[in-house]
Parts: structure tokens; C-alpha cells; sequence
């Protein structure tokens, strides 16, 4: 398709778009073996790609520029993922942010607004880098600049001006070390100039050769090790925030949490992006900001992890399931969080929320906090990542008589296991330290070189013979939260009664023994745990708790006592199950002989 005119609409600009963003798709796995700038972590062009198609899917296309590019602005910020992706969804946004009431937009100010939009991303970063697509971007849209008043028409800017983001593009490893030392080119840089090429096939119906300028700089050299190049900040951390904010203001108070620090969108509407080691505190900062929704969490430090790797085989688990994170960094473990609400702001348990600050919301927030499975995004990102690392896939859920979070997994596994990736998804009928022990004594398994086949029959064994019991201080969080019966919360709030919890066979919740006392309680505990080790020994335990290190630790000394060994471990419980259970309650969860 020809563009010879010297206009665009909002159809003309959307169609040039997604040709160019389906030929950075077409392209990621070639961004993603380039990336080594700002880290080494190979997403660059998955990001680009879920960034664009973003735009794709949810565009609303009108004949008016600025409410299709507007609408393209929105799907970019809410889509958008990485340092590249963010920068990209900047672009747009400075765009549409040009062209306000524009229902068609003339070449020359598309010029304008395109280079302003370039020099409106270096607004957004706090140390913005050359070298980088924004060099590509910056300098290309300049160079449009001073040549608008040769063009004539919408296809000859593109066609004329190709070859200058080619040359800008191979010059990227002039400017930074990284990419000079090992012979590529930027990868964001890389994915701008893919995007060209994408819009000049769709204008003239042809492939355009990559240049051999910069051809030879494709590929890593051979040998290259992305895990030597460690970063200082572990947690690439991103989310949006919606609201009307000063973005330099944020900026600079991001500033001492981290680096790659990016906040871009609109005037009520921003993505921010950065990498730190204190994502909690992050998100504490980010709160007062404005509404926290959808955020996102990787941790960059995986890929050295999975260079380590031994095994074939991952184990997923959501984030009810307590043990101790040390499992997470030294075995196979990997981490599906459950989403926490507070009022209208979204969290991920055990990721963006810091316990103590925890307590304090459930004590004074006006609309009591809720919880929320993975949604089904959130599920196909974290088990298609593992699936690019291993041959298998374990997943151990929560208890799906308490949470839809294995029914997510489970309708996404179904989906792979019939394109014939061998992944199982296990209802535990567990939570909290039971899934703990369950997830744990696997990891283990795993680790010592246990087959898929040897591990699932020994979860078969173990689920049946584990339990938990969790003394609770009170009924009144049970209540807010919905997990007992209104008459029964009262009436327990009234006498301040603690209840005795567990599950059954099924993983459904039960209460089945109250006291007057804690003390009462842990003796109750400790009485039915001393006949069950009787009749067939107990394995192993775990204590939990919730802020009450002190207590469960004492507790675990009266167990040992009883068991004749210590525990497994002591560790505090998920958000998530403190919302449930409230300060104060403490837990033990315990494997029988016969597992």
C-alpha cells in the first residue's frame, strides 16, 4: 500500500503502526540474544513485543489522529513492559500528547510532534543513556526534522529517512562500552529501526534488507555469558500509577531506591519503571503517589540461577504456600504471587508488601483488604517463562477449596499439556505451612535428581499424610474477611473466643476446638500433635506465624519436646493468610510417617 499523502488520520497512523510493531514481533527472539544493555537479562524484545501487541489488541481506531493516538497512548502505558517497552509507550504517549484535537495531522507537524515526543522521553528517565534507542529515536526524528520541507509525502519520509536510523543504529557501539565489547548493537535501539522497516513493507509492499553496516554486529560473540554481568539491583520492578502526579517529583524520590528509572504516560496516567533491591519500600513511596495497579515484579538475578541449574524440572507454587525464601534462591522453586487489594490499590503478596506496614493497614483501613488469584495474564507469564527454561513444569496450588488460584493454573496447563508440554498442576488441598512442607520436601526431591514421575507418586503419598493446625488470637479478622460464618464470628468476637482451624481431607477449612486463652489453645495443640505422633510419627513440622516471632518460637521449643526433633523450619505467614488469621495466630504444619 502506497501513502502518498502529506496527511494522517487516526486509520492511516494505527496501519503504519502495526505493521511496523507486527515486524518487531516478528523479531523478538533476535532483540532478546542481543540485550545487553541496561542488563543482560535476554527480555528486550519479549517486552517490546507485549508493549506493541498491547496496542494492537486494545486500540479503539477512529478517523481522528488524536483519539486513535491517545487511545494507542493508553494501551501503551497499560501494556507496556521493560525499560524498552516503557520508553516506547513514552513515544506514543508524546505523540498523542502533540496532536491534541487534531483529526488529521499534516506531514510537517507529524515531524514536530514526533521529534518532541523523542525529546520528551529524556524527560521521563532520570539518567537517560546514549547509545540506546533513545539516540535512535532522538536523532532520527531530528534528522526529519531538518529535512521535512524535501518530503512530500508520508512514503517518502520513511523511504528517505531509513537509512539514517541505520547509520544511527550501527553507531550505538561507539557510545556505550557494553555493546562494543561484545560486537551488537542496542537491542532497543535495534527494535525502533525493526519498527521502520515494518512500516516501509507495508508502503511499498517489499522486504528491506538488513544493512551490512551493522549486520556482522548482530549476534553475541560466541561464548558470551550473560550472568557475569551483575547488576547491583536485583528486582526489575514496574507498575502503574493513576492519578494526576508530578512526574520530576517522582522521579527524584525514586531516585534513592535505584537505577533504570523511568516514569512515562500521561497527565493522569503513569508507568514507572526501575530496578532496585527494596521493592516494598517502593511500593510504600508509590502509594502516596496515586493508584497502584497492575504491578510487576522479575527478578533479574534468575538467569544465574538458571545457568546453575541441574534439573529439568520446575516447581511452581503460588504465594500462600509459607517457607522460607531461602528455597526460592537455592532449589527450583519459583513463586506465582497472589494479588492483594487495599481499597483500589493492587499488590502482590510476598513481592510489594512489607508485613509490618501490613498489619497496620488491616488494623486502620476503612474498606477491610482483599485478596485475588493470578489473573490469567499473570499465569501464562510466569509459567511460559519457565517453560523457556525447563522440560517440565510441577505446580503445587493453595487448596482449591479456598481459592480459584489451581483452577487458573490448571485451565492454563490443560492448554499446554494439549500442545504436548508435559506440565502438572497439583490441588494440594494444603495452605500455609502444610503447602510449605509440601513444596519443600518436592524441591528437595527435585534436587536430588528425582524424576517427574518418582516426585508426582510421592506427593500422591505426602498430601494425605499432612496437616496443619493454626491457633487463632481472634475471630474478628476471620470475620472482616469472610472465611467464617457472620453468626459464629460475632458470637467468637463477643466471648473473645480463639479458635482451633485446619482443613480437611478435601482442603476445606475447620474449626473444630475453641478456647478462653492462647495458652489453652497451644496446649490443645500440642496434646492432639503428641497422640498423632503416637500413632504414626510425625517427619517433619513447621511453625508459622503471624507477628508473633517470639511466641512461635517458644512454641517450636514445646514441640521438639514432643517430636523429638526441630522443626523444618519457623517463618511468618503471607499476607494474603494474615488478612484471614490476624496478629497473633500461630501455626504448625506437620508430615506423617507414610509420606
Amino acid at each position: 500500500m502506497t501513502m502518498k499523502q502529506n496527511y494522517l488520520n487516526g486509520k492511516d497512523f494505527f496501519n503504519i503502526f502495526r505493521h511496523g510493531a507486527m515486524e518487531v514481533i516478528n523479531n523478538k527472539d533476535h532483540l532478546n540474544k542481543i540485550n545487553v544493555f541496561p542488563v543482560a537479562d535476554g527480555d528486550t524484545g519479549n517486552n517490546l513485543a507485549m508493549t506493541l501487541n498491547s496496542v494492537i489488541d486494545y486500540t479503539q481506531v477512529v478517523d481522528s489522529f488524536y483519539e486513535t493516538s491517545k487511545s494507542m497512548a493508553e494501551a501503551s502505558i497499560y501494556g507496556a513492559r521493560g525499560n524498552s517497552g516503557v520508553i516506547f509507550a513514552q513515544y506514543i504517549s508524546g505523540i498523542a500528547s502533540g496532536s491534541e484535537g487534531k483529526d488529521r495531522i499534516s506531514l510537517k507537524d507529524f515531524i514536530e510532534v514526533t521529534r518532541k515526543a523523542s525529546e520528551g522521553i529524556y524527560e521521563s528517565l532520570v539518567h537517560p543513556v546514549e547509545g540506546t534507542m533513545l539516540t535512535v529515536m532522538k536523532q532520527w526524528s531530528l534528522y526529519l526534522s531538518e529535512h521535512k520541507d524535501k518530503y512530500q509525502n508520508v512514503e517518502e519520509m520513511f523511504l528517505n529517512s531509513i537509512d539514517e536510523a541505520k547509520s544511527l543504529l550501527a553507531k550505538t557501539p561507539e557510545q556505550l562500552e557494553v555493546l562494543r565489547k561484545h560486537n551488537v548493537v542496542d537491542s532497543g535501539a535495534k527494535g525502533f529501526v525493526y519498527y521502520l522497516e515494518g512500516i516501509i513493507k507495508f508502503i511499498r509492499g517489499e522486504t528491506i534488507e538488513v544493512s551490512g553496516d551493522f549486520q556482522g554486529a548482530g549476534v553475541l560473540a560466541q561464548g558470551y555469558d550473560r550472568n557475569h554481568e551483575n547488576t547491583e539491583f536485583r528486582y526489575c520492578t514496574e507498575t502503574l500509577i493513576k492519578g494526576r502526579v508530578d512526574k520530576d517529583e517522582l522521579k527524584e524520590a525514586l531516585g534513592a531506591y535505584g537505577d533504570s528509572i523511568i516514569v512515562a504516560g500521561s497527565a493522569t496516567l503513569k508507568h514507572v519503571h526501575l530496578h532496585t533491591n527494596k521493592v516494598e519500600a517502593v511500593f510504600k513511596l508509590l502509594s502516596k503517589y496515586g493508584v497502584i495497579d497492575r504491578p510487576k515484579i522479575e527478578d533479574m538475578r534468575v538467569q544465574e540461577k538458571l545457568k546453575d541449574k541441574t534439573s529439568k524440572i520446575a516447581v511452581l507454587t503460588d504465594s500462600i504456600g509459607d517457607f522460607p525464601k531461602s528455597y526460592l534462591d537455592q532449589y527450583d522453586v519459583h513463586l506465582l504471587p497472589v494479588n492483594i487489594f487495599v481499597g483500589e490499590n493492587q499488590y502482590l503478596d510476598k513481592m510489594t508488601v512489607d508485613p509490618e506496614d501490613f498489619y497496620e493497614t488491616i488494623k486502620h483501613s476503612e474498606v477491610y483488604p482483599n485478596s485475588g488469584q493470578p489473573n490469567d495474564i499473570q499465569v501464562k507469564h510466569k509459567i511460559d517463562f519457565l517453560k523457556e527454561h525447563y522440560e517440565s513444569i510441577i505446580c503445587i496450588m493453595v487448596s482449591s477449596k479456598l481459592s480459584g488460584t489451581y483452577e487458573s493454573v490448571e485451565k492454563y496447563g490443560k492448554k499446554l499439556k494439549e500442545e504436548g508440554y508435559p506440565i502438572e498442576v497439583i490441588d494440594s488441598k494444603l495452605n500455609s505451612g502444610g503447602q510449605g512442607l509440601l513444596v519443600t520436601r518436592v524441591a528437595e526431591m527435585v534436587a536430588a535428581g528425582a524424576s517427574k514421575e518418582e516426585v508426582l507418586e510421592a506427593i500422591d503419598t505426602i498430601i494425605p499424610e499432612t496437616e496443619i493446625y493454626v491457633a487463632l488470637n481472634t475471630f474478628a479478622n476471620s470475620l472482616k474477611s469472610g472465611r467464617v460464618p457472620k453468626v459464629v464470628g460475632k458470637i467468637g468476637v463477643f466471648f473473645k473466643l480463639r479458635p482451633i482451624i485446619s482443613l480437611d481431607k478435601e482442603g476445606k477449612g475447620t474449626a473444630f476446638s475453641i478456647a478462653l486463652s492462647k495458652k489453652m489453645l497451644m496446649n490443645k495443640i500440642k496434646n492432639m500433635l503428641e497422640k498423632k505422633n503416637k500413632e504414626k510419627p510425625i517427619t517433619e513440622y513447621a511453625v508459622v506465624y503471624s507477628k508473633d516471632e517470639q511466641g512461635a518460637e517458644a512454641f517450636a521449643k514445646e514441640l521438639q519436646k514432643i517430636i523429638g526433633k526441630p522443626p523444618k523450619y519457623i517463618t511468618e505467614v503471607s499476607s494474603v493468610t494474615a488478612l484471614h488469621v490476624g496478629e497473633g495466630a500461630v501455626a504448625v504444619g506437620f508430615i506423617r510417617e507414610g509420606a
